[in-house]
């Protein structure tokens, strides 16, 4: 069991049913979970595919729609990418322009109203969960917000679970929990 199990399982019930899915960032964590028609791997260095993607393309998430057209997929996951960017927003609007209309875009983020991050803020620990590679974290609602501005719509928000040692991520309130899954809708 790996111990994101519970977060890429969500992530891929939410986007269940769709033909064609863009997985962003992939390399690092592939969601073995995604079972649809066809899933895509987009990310700036590659490895062996898992047996349910069907291809991988090297490139940069800033960049799209290229290599593909605009509405190419129907939907895209983007798991702990959008807080290493420094400019989240035009990621956003990148994502819109891929999917087709009608399409979902389902990320997930570290959550900075957790349990965990509160007490590292309280502390200003740089021990624990305090990475060079992040740029940004996003509290909810806000989130929320600059996925609307996007032109995301119906944004919703769920709990991407909180971590136990030996256990991984187990289901937790979404407004404490360790990591964030939004989804929104292509109008």
């Amino acid at each position: 069991m790996n111990k994101e199990d519970y977060r890429l399982k969500k992530m891929a019930g939410l986007v269940r049913g769709r033909t064609k899915v863009l997985d962003l960032g992939w390399v690092d964590q592939p969601n073995t979970f995604l079972l649809n028609k066809e899933v895509v791997g987009l990310d700036i260095s590659s490895r062996s595919l898992p047996h349910n993607y069907t291809s991988s393309v090297i490139g940069d998430a800033l960049d799209l729609p290229e290599p593909f057209k605009p509405g190419s997929f129907d939907a895209i996951v983007a798991g702990e990418l959008i807080e290493h960017l420094e400019r989240p927003l035009d990621f956003l609007r990148s994502c819109h322009k891929t999917l087709a209309h009608g399409g979902i875009l389902v990320l997930s983020m570290p959550n900075p109203n957790s349990f965990i991050e509160q007490a590292l803020t309280l502390t200003l620990s740089r021990r624990f969960f305090y990475s060079a590679d992040h740029v940004m974290l996003f509290p909810q609602r806000w989130l929320v917000r600059m996925m609307e501005i996007a032109g995301f719509i119906d944004v919703r928000l769920y709990s991407g679970g909180f971590p136990v040692p030996y256990l991984g991520l187990v289901p937790f309130f979404r407004p404490w929990c360790y990591q964030t899954i939004a989804a929104g809708k292509r109008s």
